[in-house]
Formats: structure tokens, C-alpha cells, sequence
């Protein structure tokens, strides 16, 4: 789900005369969104500078999404200060590779280039404990375990030289995109899913004016733990990977701020339903590759695994073996007996003296001891019987 979605390639987007260009799906738009509810607010709006300080006069934008399938697509709408200027839209491109080929960059700005907002483009990483590469292919690492350290981190990047003066929750945002926690026991551990939202404000400099911002973003969290030590593996291992959803931003100079007034130009976000299904279909179709070669990769960790645990348990059980056979050789030494291998006696072994090279079971039941290696028991008494091999 997309958590901000604005206009993009509109007519006043100064990209000139676009009667050429293919026509974008505007169905979804047949009905307006309802327009934005705001206190008035006093910063230099542009083109509604003659209009009565009481009375804020909006447009509506598109946010269009030109190349990612058969047709251009609106992406979806929102409400606009009347004069401000658009670009940007939705973009695909193999840097998109680790956001499933696609990405957002879009804003609005006020003629005077005073105050604007924007959408900024959704992110994955990932981070674990035992050094390995992430598994999407172009994503990165980064070291991010909490939406207010990535808020943080992208505030900076939006607003070079900012800081972050304030930062609140933002439980509204997790409610909008309906997510709730998930906590599942696997066969070697567990898997935890959780999203967390917020928003940070920044001060910040533009053109020597001091200026105010705010950046809005919901990161949902993803988290394997794998614990292999039962099955004699590697420990513990910890993957995490987070998926932040394209973030709102929004500036204005110092004294005219107002938290409400963007707000409300967010809210009135409509997403076009055809656009959300076909991006839909998109991700689940690489979801599913994704899914199957982590099948893959876990069950190859599970087969190394067990190896693993095998080839302990073998040297395991032949070192007891080998204390087990000298511990036995020994007691048969004190006690000057040989231990001897013989099917038909309890527990398949017998224990005869020590002082004969040679021991024979008969047919009849009984035994010889002899140091003659040519001994027959037929020839010289007359009854069968087989030779007994020594315990190994």
C-alpha cells in the first residue's frame, strides 16, 4: 500500500504541450476527491495572494505512473494550493532493482519556491549479525532497526544540514494501512513482522531563510531468527529487512508551518484502483520468486545443518566407542579374560580366559581353548562347532 500519492504529470507540470503524448487512464477520477478542510494559514501562497485571507483555493493533481504498463496510468489524485508547480511521477528502471523495479519522486511547490510537499521514494534494506550480503538482489544494508532512525536519517538527506527538533508517533498512519503485528514459531526459530510510523520536524536553512519541515513515513519490520545450536549448527542468527513506504514531506519558512494544512493535503490522497491492482499483481508475481528461492536457501541451510549435527554425532559416537573399548580391554586384562563375539550366548558376546590363543563354540553347547591353530573340533572330538572371533 502506498502511504502518500500526490499529482505528477499534469498539464502545468512544465513539461510543454503534451497533445502528443499516449492518453493516461483518468478513469478513476470521474469523481472528485473531497477537497481539503483547513484553518487558513499565512504563508505567501502564490497565485492566491489576492484571494481573501479566510478562502484557500485548491486544484487537483495527478500523480502518473507513464511506462510500467500497456498505457500511462494515474496513480492517483490529491488537492493542491491553486499556481504551485508539479514534476516527477512514478519511475521504473533497473536502479529501481530492490524495490521490485519501480520507484516515486514527485512535488508540489509554491511559485515563490517558499513551501512545498513531497512524496520521496519508498526503500528496502536489510542487516543481520553474521555478516552476510542482503538476498534481494540491489538492495543494501543499512543499519536502520526503527522507522524514527530511518525518519531521522531521511530528513537529513531531504533537507541537507537540518536537524530534527521534534518527533511524534504516528499510530494514525499504522491504522491507514491496516497493519497488525504477525509472530510465528518455525521448525528453528521464529519470524516476527511488525510496522512502525512516525514524523519528525527539521529546521532547517534555504537561501539564508530559516525555514521548517516535516517528513512522514510508515516502515514495516521483518524479522527471521534462526537458532540452529539444538541441531549442532551455528548458534543463533538474526535477519532483519524493512520495507519503508514512500514518505510525505513537507517545508515552509519558520513561522508559517502548519502541521494541519499539509496534513490535509495528504489526506486528500485518492488512490486509482486499476493502477493499485495492476502494481498489485507486480509485486506478488516477484513476491513469489522471492519466496520460493528463500525456500530454497532454508532448505539448504536445514540439509548443511543436519550434515553438520551428523558428522558431530559420528565422531561423538566413535570417540565413545574407542573409551568403551578401552575401558572394556582394560577390565579384561585385570581380570585376565578376552571378550569373544558369539551369537548364540546373551547379549552376543562371551567372556572366556585370556590365556588361550583360540576359542571354540560346539554344537553341544560347550566350549574349547585351545593355543593349537590346526584344532578340529570333528576331527579330534567328534563334534561340529565354529570358531569365535575376538571383540573388536
Amino acid at each position: 500500500m502506498i502511504l502518500i500519492c500526490a499529482s505528477a504529470a499534469c498539464a502545468k507540470s512544465g513539461a510543454g504541450d503534451n497533445s502528443a503524448a499516449p492518453q493516461t487512464d483518468m478513469s478513476a477520477y470521474a469523481a472528485p476527491a473531497e477537497s481539503p478542510s483547513v484553518q487558513p494559514v499565512s504563508f505567501n501562497q502564490g497565485a492566491q495572494a489576492a484571494a481573501p485571507r479566510n478562502v484557500m483555493r485548491f486544484e487537483r493533481g495527478v500523480i502518473v505512473d507513464p511506462t510500467g504498463f500497456a498505457q500511462p496510468m494515474a496513480v492517483s489524485s490529491l488537492f493542491i494550493p491553486y499556481g504551485w508547480r508539479t514534476q516527477g511521477g512514478v519511475f521504473w528502471g533497473q536502479q529501481f532493482l530492490c524495490t521490485n523495479g519501480y520507484n516515486y519522486e514527485w512535488s508540489a511547490t509554491a511559485p515563490d519556491g517558499s513551501a512545498g510537499v513531497m512524496v520521496l521514494p519508498q526503500a528496502k534494506w536489510e542487516n543481520n549479525d553474521y555478516g552476510a550480503p542482503p538476498s534481494t538482489p540491489g538492495c543494501q544494508s543499512a543499519p536502520y532497526t526503527s522507522a524514527r532512525a530511518w525518519i531521522e536519517a531521511l530528513a537529513g538527506q531531504t533537507f541537507p544540514g537540518g536537524r530534527v527538533i521534534d518527533y511524534r508517533e504516528r499510530p494514525d498512519v499504522i491504522q491507514q494501512l491496516g497493519a497488525t503485528p504477525q509472530r510465528q514459531q518455525m521448525p528453528m526459530g521464529e519470524s516476527r513482522s511488525w510496522t512502525e510510523a512516525g514524523e519528525a520536524l527539521v529546521a532547517f536553512t534555504l537561501n539564508g531563510r530559516d525555514m521548517r519541515g516535516s517528513v512522514a513515513a510508515a516502515v514495516q519490520f521483518n524479522l527471521m531468527i534462526t537458532d540452529s545450536t539444538p541441531y549442532g549448527g551455528q548458534g543463533r542468527m538474526n535477519v532483519m529487512s524493512a520495507f519503508a513506504h514512500p514518505a510525505w514531506a513537507a517545508y515552509a519558512p519558520n513561522g508559517q508551518f502548519n502541521f494541519g494544512y499539509f496534513e490535509a493535503i495528504r489526506r486528500s490522497i485518492r488512490p486509482n484502483q486499476k493502477w493499485s491492482a495492476a502494481i498489485t499483481g507486480h509485486n506478488v508475481a516477484i513476491a513469489k520468486v522471492a519466496i520460493d528461492e528463500s525456500r530454497k536457501r532454508a532448505a539448504m541451510i536445514a540439509q548443511s545443518n543436519e550434515e553438520i549435527a551428523r558428522i558431530r554425532q559420528s565422531v561423538w559416537d566413535n570417540q565413545q566407542e574407542s573409551a568403551d573399548r578401552r575401558a572394556r580391554e582394560f577390565g579384561e586384562l585385570i581380570r585376565g579374560v578376552e571378550t569373544y563375539v558369539d551369537a548364540d550366548a546373551p547379549g552376543g558376546t562371551r567372556e572366556l580366559s585370556a590365556n588361550y590363543n583360540h576359542a571354540w563354540r560346539l554344537n553341544d553347547g560347550t566350549y574349547v581353548l585351545t593355543d593349537d591353530a590346526n584344532f578340529d573340533p570333528w576331527r579330534d572330538l567328534r563334534v561340529e562347532g565354529r570358531q569365535l572371533e575376538v571383540l573388536k
